[in-house]
């Protein structure tokens, strides 16, 4: 009786865990403050004021809010998968995102780096 319990509770640790989400250090939700560009070679980073959230979990990612620069207000969204491996190296891939449509289907590779309560993707 005490092998069969045993077995039984050896069996449900066994299921349970492997039906458990894997947590990644970035799962959550993270609010944009800063916003910059390293595409032309110098880098450049401002203030920013528009309250963009991105969300990560189980694998998966969203964003969301309102992207403002001197004279355009664009209401930005989107949603994907994600690998983190190493905690640091990143692959998004992008299944919907309304402000860039011709980036949909494409795997974009960053850095990841997370320095308290700061989340740094390059």
């Amino acid at each position: 009786m005490k092998l069969n319990i045993l077995l039984f509770l050896v069996f449900l640790g066994v299921v349970l865990s492997s039906s458990m989400p894997i947590k990644t250090p970035i799962d959550g939700a993270w609010k944009l403050v800063y916003t910059g560009d390293q595409s032309s070679g110098t880098s450049i980073s401002e203030k920013d004021a528009s309250g963009q959230v991105k969300f990560w979990a189980d694998g998966c990612f969203t964003f969301a809010g309102t992207y403002i620069t001197d004279t355009l207000v664009m209401h930005n969204y989107g949603w994907g998968t994600y690998k983190l491996s190493d905690g640091t190296h990143y692959e998004e891939s992008i299944i919907k995102h309304n402000s860039f449509p011709e980036i949909e289907g494409t795997t974009i590779k960053m850095l990841i780096e997370i320095k308290n309560d700061t989340l740094i993707q390059r």
